[in-house]
C-alpha cells in the first residue's frame, strides 16, 4: 500500500497500452521540474516554465533525440495531485513511450503504483474518498445517465451534504460534552428533547440519501424492461429486433423460450436491461415451463417497464392495461404484434402499439413510448444520488445510531450515551468521505485504478 509520508516523485504512462496517435506520460512530485530540465529542450526557451502552460520542444537522451513533444505544466498546489505535475504528450510509438519513461526513472522518479496519482490527490485534500469512488464510476460509465450521475458526484454534491451533516452532528456533540464537563443542569430532559428535534432534519437527509440508492443502482445497471405475453406471440422476435441481432432462438413452436435471456440495450444515451421471458400459460404440468413462468413473474416484479405482447385484437385493452398497472405497480406498454396479418384494420393509437416484429413495422412508435416513460429517470439524474454499496451501508449505520437516540430520549438517556451514539454516527460518515479510513478500504478502492491515474 502507499505510504502516507511518501515524498518520492512518481511517473507512469497515462494512456492505454499499445500504439496510438499520441501517448501521455505523467510525472508528479518534488523532482518533476528537475527531471524535465534534464530531458526536455523547448523550441522557444522561456526563462521559467509557467504553470498551466503548454510548451513545444524535444526530448533528448543525453545528445540523442527521442521525440518532438508537448509538455503541460501544473505547479503545486494547483494540480490534480496537489504536487508539481508535468504531462508529456509524445507520439504513440511503444518504443518512444518506454524510452521516455526510462529516462524519467533514470533521472530520479519511480514507477507509480495503481491509482497512486489519485491517492496523492486524496492525501493532499484535492478529493475526498467519496469523490475518488465517483471517479471510478465515471471511468466505468457506459451510458448518459450513469455518466451524468458519476460526474455530479465527482463535483462533490453528495460529499457536501455528508460533510454538512457531519458538521451539525459534531457541533451538537460539542455542546453535550461541554455540558458534561461544566454543568450537569445544562443537560436537563427538556434540553435533550430539544436536541432530538434538531436531529430530525439530519435523519431526514440521511433517509433521502439511503432511499436514492435504488435509483442509483438502476441508473448504473440499466432500466429493466421485461417482455412478457403468452407463448408464440413474438416476444423473442421483438427481443432480437430491438437488439439488432439473433440473440434469442425463434420458432413457430409454442414454448421455445423456457428461460429468460437478458441483454443490454442503449437508446438515446440511456441503458436498458432488455429481458426476454418465457411465455405465460394458465395451465401447464411441465416442470421446466413452470420454472420459466415463475422466473417471468420474478422479472416482472423487478422490472421498471413491462412490454405486454399479444397478437390478438381485444377491445378491452385499456381495462387490461389498468389491471396490470394496478397489479404490478409498473409502467405497462401494450403491444399488438403481427399487425401485418390482421384482417380487421384498426387505427394506430398509443395503446395498443401496433407492430410487426418480423418486418420491423411500428418499431419507432414503440421506441418513442420507451423513451417517454424513461424521462422520469433522466429528470431525476441531477439529484443527490448514491450508487455505492459501501456508502449505502455506512449511511444506514449512521441513521441507526440517530434513531436509537430518538427512541432513548423519549424514555430518558444518559448524556454520555447520547454523546457516544453521536460519535458513532459521525464515524460512519467519516468513513464515507475518508476523514477516517483503514488500509483495507484504501487498497480495495485504489487498486481498482489503472497505473497512471
Amino acid at each position: 500500500m502507499f505510504k502516507i509520508d511518501n515524498n518520492e516523485t512518481i511517473t507512469a504512462i497515462a494512456t492505454p497500452p499499445g500504439i496510438g496517435a499520441i501517448a501521455i506520460l505523467r510525472i508528479s512530485g518534488t523532482l518533476s521540474f528537475k527531471i524535465i530540465d534534464l530531458i526536455f529542450k523547448p523550441i522557444d526557451k522561456p526563462l521559467t516554465l509557467k504553470s498551466r502552460r503548454i510548451y513545444l520542444g524535444y526530448i533528448y537522451s543525453q545528445k540523442t533525440l527521442i521525440d518532438k513533444v508537448l509538455i503541460n505544466i501544473f505547479k503545486s498546489p494547483n494540480s490534480y495531485t496537489g504536487e508539481d505535475i508535468i504531462e508529456i504528450s509524445c507520439h504513440g510509438s511503444i518504443y518512444i513511450q518506454n524510452k521516455i519513461l526510462e529516462l524519467i526513472i533514470n533521472n530520479g522518479a519511480r514507477l507509480a503504483s495503481r491509482g497512486e496519482f489519485t491517492f496523492r490527490a486524496f492525501k493532499n485534500g484535492k478529493l475526498d474518498l467519496y469523490q475518488v469512488e465517483s471517479l471510478l464510476d465515471l471511468f466505468n460509465s457506459d451510458n448518459e445517465l450513469d455518466h451524468n450521475l458519476a460526474l455530479n458526484n465527482l463535483r462533490g454534491e453528495v460529499s457536501r451534504i455528508i460533510k454538512n451533516l457531519r458538521k451539525k452532528i459534531l457541533n451538537l456533540n460539542t455542546i453535550i460534552e461541554f455540558g458534561l464537563e461544566f454543568s450537569d443542569e445544562y443537560l436537563n430532559p427538556n434540553k435533550l428533547l430539544g436536541f432530538n428535534n434538531f436531529l430530525v432534519n439530519i435523519r431526514n437527509k440521511l433517509q433521502d440519501l439511503i432511499n436514492s440508492f435504488k435509483l442509483g443502482i438502476l441508473l448504473k445497471e440499466g432500466i429493466a424492461i421485461a417482455i412478457i405475453g403468452k407463448p408464440n406471440v413474438g416476444k423473442s422476435t421483438l427481443f432480437n429486433l430491438l437488439l439488432k441481432s439473433d440473440r434469442s432462438i425463434v420458432s413457430n413452436k409454442s414454448g421455445t423460450t423456457i428461460n429468460y435471456i437478458e441483454e443490454n440495450l442503449y437508446i438515446d444515451g440511456i441503458k436498458y436491461r432488455l429481458i426476454d421471458n418465457a411465455g405465460l400459460k394458465k395451465k401447464t404440468l411441465k416442470k421446466l415451463e413452470l420454472k420459466g413462468i415463475k422466473k417471468t413473474i420474478e422479472n416482472i416484479k423487478q422490472a421498471e417497464i413491462i412490454m405486454y405482447l399479444t397478437n390478438k385484437i381485444n377491445p378491452k385493452y385499456l381495462q387490461i392495461q389498468r389491471y396490470y398497472k394496478d397489479l404490478f405497480k409498473k409502467e405497462i406498454i401494450f403491444i399488438l404484434n403481427k399487425c401485418d396479418l390482421l384482417k380487421t384494420k384498426i387505427k394506430r393509437q398509443s395503446s395498443p402499439i401496433l407492430i410487426s416484429a418480423k418486418y420491423g413495422i411500428g418499431i419507432n412508435y414503440l421506441l418513442n413510448q420507451i423513451k417517454s416513460l424513461s424521462e422520469i429517470f433522466r429528470n431525476n439524474n441531477n439529484k443527490p444520488i448514491i450508487t455505492n454499496v459501501r456508502h449505502y451501508e455506512e449511511l444506514k449505520q449512521a441513521l441507526l445510531k440517530l434513531n436509537k437516540i430518538q427512541e432513548k430520549i423519549q424514555i430518558g438517556i444518559e448524556p454520555e450515551i447520547l454523546s457516544l451514539l453521536l460519535k458513532e454516527a459521525n464515524y460512519s460518515l467519516d468513513k464515507i468521505i475518508g476523514t477516517i479510513t483503514n488500509e483495507e478500504i484504501l487498497v480495495n478502492i485504489f487498486d481498482s485504478f489503472c497505473i497512471g491515474k
